[in-house]
């Protein structure tokens, strides 16, 4: 079959499917001679070459040639020149696609100058999403010396030239040509020139016509890739992030097909959407969505892969902050500190200058915070509200240097060799920041724990003698007022009994022994001291 007809047929009753339907197969070719006629049985015209061809593979990829010579060798009556620049086919996933460019044609049979041009090229492109797509270029094309003008899919442009041929009275060479850019739902096709010729005279007093074939010059054709099989769709990671979007994820699967792969998250379209050649993987870039799972969904012209959950993230980007209120506060922290606005449902806390607040809580509308400010140093400090995935500056906080106060020790005695936990109640302590002083001593930071929230200190006691003595706190803020801790050189048990009823003999001795004990002790101290 001549390639005239193969693409008459190919017009006509559209493409047939492909060997390999996914991927669309596509060819082209650079200048094809299918020429012959007989007059009383011998020949005068004999030419067959193909000058230019590329198949796109089987198992996809490009096929090209470039900078072939035209010439038609062994030819009867027929001779040609020229060169074919390019012939590409490329077969993919995706599209499949062809292009064939010729230059500098010229083509003479039976000794007349019937086709040149400067420039002809055929492009075609079959996309497996969009439509497909023929052109055409032609520059300085000629019919038997004259120049000429081919529209594409127009009416034919004809034309006629003297010949001597041996046996064929008036002999005349005919050309019609033609320019195709065809489009179908299958498929494509693209021929620059098509040139059909035959001869006409008489043979023995009869009129006659005789068919010599045709010449294409520049041909692409491709099919479109059928439509695949459904996604499937196996992995998202990450598989959570920021409820205002913006964040790439990457999906893994199979069946996925470039340029005609959608990705929507509760069904919002994802943007940017990439799918890797072999069709296994995607990358896109999320949409906004609302906190909590969302349904992932890949769709292609094959369908929609089973749906993926993605979690969206409380990000703080619809919070607005409309006060803070106090402001101020000692460096000590254990500030109560309200913060008010909306959008704040997902925020886990609240830092002062990177350090995280206490007591923090969330009431239900998300439009109040209330938190307790940490120990922090004197000056400004930075209020952000943190979300899993992100933070929104609050206004300032101002920490402010005051003295500590004190309210309660625990116990308030304790034995004159010192070694007794004491716990001071009060306000305005700071984490390594805070002294205590008792018996003209002071106890260093390292050996003072300081309760988080600053409103309590537990120390050991040091040696020191019996009576009263005053303690004291000391921090950047100053120094607190004082409480009154007793020494003592015994501390006797005292029981419900002893409160109201009179002791026993027994319990007057075991007294007695306590007494004699202590007071050898204390010889033994005092002693000691000298």
């Amino acid at each position: 079959m001549s390639t005239a007809t193969l693409l008459g047929a190919m017009a006509s009753v559209g493409f047939a499917a492909p060997a390999q339907a996914q991927p669309g197969s596509a060819n082209a070719r650079g200048v094809v001679v299918d020429l012959s006629a007989e007059v009383l049985d011998v020949a005068v015209i004999s030419a067959g070459a193909v000058i230019g061809t590329a198949t796109a593979p089987a198992g996809g990829g490009t096929d090209t040639s470039t900078l072939l010579a035209i010439s038609v060798p062994g030819a009867v009556g027929v001779s040609a020149s020229g060169t074919v620049a390019e012939v590409t086919a490329t077969r993919a996933p995706g599209v499949s696609s062809a292009l064939s460019r010729v230059n500098g044609l010229s083509l003479d049979v039976l000794g007349v100058d019937v086709l040149d041009a400067a420039e002809a090229s055929a492009s075609v492109s079959c996309p497996l999403v969009g439509p497909q797509t023929a052109d055409t270029t032609l520059v300085d094309l000629e019919l038997f010396g004259s120049a000429v003008t081919l529209v594409a899919n127009g009416p034919a442009v004809n034309a006629s030239a003297a010949v001597t041929v041996a046996g064929l009275a008036g002999a005349t060479l005919n050309a019609s040509l033609t320019r195709t850019e065809v489009t179908t739902a299958l498929g494509a096709t693209a021929a620059a020139v098509r040139a059909t010729l035959t001869l006409s005279g008489t043979i023995l007093g009869e009129p006659v016509t005789i068919p010599v074939g045709t010449v294409i010059v520049a041909e692409a054709t491709c099919e479109r890739p059928s439509i695949p099989a459904p996604p499937t769709a196996a992995t998202i990671v990450p598989d959570e992030g920021p409820q205002s979007g913006g964040h790439t994820v990457t999906i893994t699967g199979t069946g996925f097909v470039p340029g005609g792969t959608t990705v929507t998250f509760d069904g919002a379209p994802a943007t940017n959407v990439v799918v890797a050649p072999n069709g296994t993987s995607l990358t896109a870039v999320t949409p906004p969505g609302a906190v909590g799972p969302a349904s992932v969904a890949v769709t292609t012209p094959g369908g929609t892969a089973a749906p993926l959950a993605y979690t969206y993230l409380a990000d703080g980007s619809d919070a607005v902050i409309t006060n803070l209120t106090p402001t101020t506060g000692p460096t000590s922290g254990g500030t109560t500190v309200t913060i008010t606005g909306t959008g704040f449902t997902g925020a886990t806390q609240v830092t002062f200058d990177g350090v995280p607040g206490t007591n923090f809580t969330v009431n239900p509308a998300g439009t109040t915070i209330t938190v307790v400010t940490p120990p922090n140093t004197a000056g400004p400090a930075t209020v952000e509200l943190v979300f899993p995935a992100g933070e929104v500056t609050a206004p300032t906080f101002t920490y402010e240097a005051v003295p500590p106060a004190l309210d309660t020790l625990s116990p308030g005695q304790g034995r004159t060799a010192g070694g007794t936990t004491v716990t001071v109640g009060g306000s305005g302590f700071a984490p390594g920041q805070t002294t205590v002083s008792i018996c003209g001593r002071t106890i260093p930071t390292n050996e003072v724990t300081v309760a988080a929230d600053g409103r309590s200190l537990s120390f050991r006691t040091p040696a020191c003698r019996a009576g009263d003595t005053t303690v004291t706190v000391t921090t950047a803020g100053g120094v607190s007022n004082g409480l009154t801790f007793r020494y003592v050189g015994q501390i006797l048990p005292v029981t419900g009994d002893s409160l109201g009823t009179p002791l026993t003999f027994g319990a007057m001795l075991t007294v007695l022994g306590a007494f004699l004990l202590l007071f050898s002790r204390r010889r033994k101290h005092n002693s000691a001291l000298k």
